[in-house]
């Protein structure tokens, strides 16, 4: 079954093919007429409801997302979940752990852009990528100046990454990172236990 799932804070929107299963589901009225104002309306609902999750079926999911995102400022990130033998490499940013990743720049590719990432974030060098990730998707108002209190849509692309260096790396602290931690793959629940929503299913992808 084709599904997609979109955070805001805790609260998910899902968007899947037509099933059985009985879920908390809503049928906007942006699927047949994907207006920006349809879009926001049945959002700011769902905000305000009291359901964690809202679960839109679609024959054409993927279509459907497509619709929603097109009411909002559109951002692409990228970053890496980075492997050193039975290890995985997380940082601790703004009091959860995370994983590295950033805004792509303009010119660089979604691969380019989580190599430079990692790197900066984690003080690592010589990783590389060895196969793509799904995509997490979450929106969020911008707390930024030129566009502050604008709708944002964010989809971040995830590459597993290979390092073999012996340097642990270093957290950039100038981003608020505080430091950079490998895991084995049994200690994972301790990352689960303090991240965000929308990473939990990359990191449950290496969970014994």
């Amino acid at each position: 079954m084709q599904k997609y799932k979109v955070f805001f804070n805790e609260k998910r929107i899902v968007f899947s093919t037509t099933s059985k299963i009985t879920l908390s589901k809503s049928k906007p009225e942006f699927i047949e007429n994907p207006s920006v104002k349809g879009v926001k309306n049945w959002l700011g609902k769902f905000i305000h409801a009291g359901e964690q999750e809202s679960v839109l079926e679609h024959d054409k999911p993927e279509q459907l997302l497509k619709n929603f995102k097109s009411a909002f400022i559109n951002v692409d990130a990228a970053g890496g979940i980075v492997r050193r033998n039975n290890k995985l490499l997380f940082i601790f940013r703004n009091g959860k752990w995370d994983l590295p990743k950033g805004k792509i720049d303009k010119g660089e590719t979604s691969a380019e852009a989580a190599i430079r990432e990692v790197e900066e974030e984690c003080g690592i060098s010589g990783h590389t990528i060895v196969k793509n990730l799904p995509s997490t998707f979450h929106i969020y108002k911008s707390p930024y100046k030129k566009s502050f209190g604008k709708w944002i849509f964010k989809e971040t692309f995830w590459y597993e990454m290979d390092y073999r260096e012996a340097n642990d790396g270093f957290p950039q602290l100038d981003e608020g990172i505080s430091e950079v931690r490998w895991f084995k793959k049994n200690e994972l629940n301790e990352v689960l236990e303090n991240t965000y929503e929308n990473l939990k299913q990359i990191v449950e992808l290496y969970c014994d």
